[in-house]
């Protein structure tokens, strides 16, 4: 089994002020075509999902193994990356910087039994991977700004998959830092005018974007131009039942 964050060594990680790893050609090359050439046709992962120009539509872990039609070499890297062996590689690569954002962490890892599949399970801690695509942008898009993933994520992964055709640009994933202090408005949403770009991440095929969430995991989407290209890739989350920081706390006034 071939796992997304086997290559990590080949990484350029980050640390402050959230820890993250860039790594490309993330899984060996002839393994990857396989799963590019066995990714689920796009009307099959919006089902009968109303129609949206650049939408993301997506397929969970429980979805797809339970689809007779997803091919079994997905399966097995779903099984995987859904799974505690998956976990302990997490706490592998980002174990320091894991401590020092979540210090009671140290002596309380988790363990097997804690992991689940969400939506499947409902434990302690669950784990999904899910087929996403974007559906073609039909007019110029607006920047998704910066802002944190729900507070009961743990961690987050995008495998990115871009076909060979695709010439559309921008769309790219971007880390941001605060100027100050945290500052938030609405759904834990950030100003511009807060934040200093840290890096623009370009979507490419087998690239792995990956993060531990915490209160300064500021990311966003950079605007994309018109196209008729549909995007794809991996999403990979673990996350807990409870609430791992308090972005509330530092709302605007």
């Amino acid at each position: 089994m071939h796992s997304i964050l086997k290559n990590f060594r080949n990484g350029k990680y980050t640390s402050k002020p959230f820890p993250y790893i860039v790594i490309d050609n993330a899984l060996p090359v002839d393994y990857y075509n396989k799963l590019d050439e066995s990714f689920p046709e796009y009307q099959k992962i919006i089902n009968n999902q109303e129609y949206f120009q650049n939408y993301a539509y997506r397929k969970n872990a429980a979805e797809s193994l339970s689809d007779n039609l997803i091919p079994e070499i997905w399966k097995t890297f779903i099984r995987y990356h859904t799974s505690f062996n998956f976990v302990e590689e997490v706490y592998k690569v980002f174990g320091k910087d894991i401590i020092v954002n979540y210090p009671p962490m140290k002596n309380n890892y988790l363990q097997k039994n804690h992991c689940g599949i969400r939506f499947l399970e409902k434990k302690d801690f669950n784990l999904d991977t899910q087929f996403v695509i974007n559906t073609p942008v039909e007019k110029r898009s607006s920047v998704i700004e910066p802002h944190l993933d729900n507070p009961i994520e743990f961690f987050a992964g995008l495998l990115y998959m871009r076909n060979d055709d695709d010439n559309s640009h921008g769309g790219n994933l971007c880390t941001y830092r605060f100027k100050k202090n945290p500052i938030f408005y609405g759904k834990s949403r950030v100003k511009n005018k807060n934040v200093s770009l840290i890096q623009e991440i370009e979507y490419k095929p087998n690239r792995l974007v990956f993060f531990i969430n915490t209160l300064h995991s500021l990311h966003g989407v950079s605007q994309k131009s018109i196209s008729p290209h549909y995007r794809k890739y991996i999403n990979i989350i673990g996350e807990f039942n409870f609430e791992l920081f308090n972005f509330r706390h530092y709302l605007e006034n």
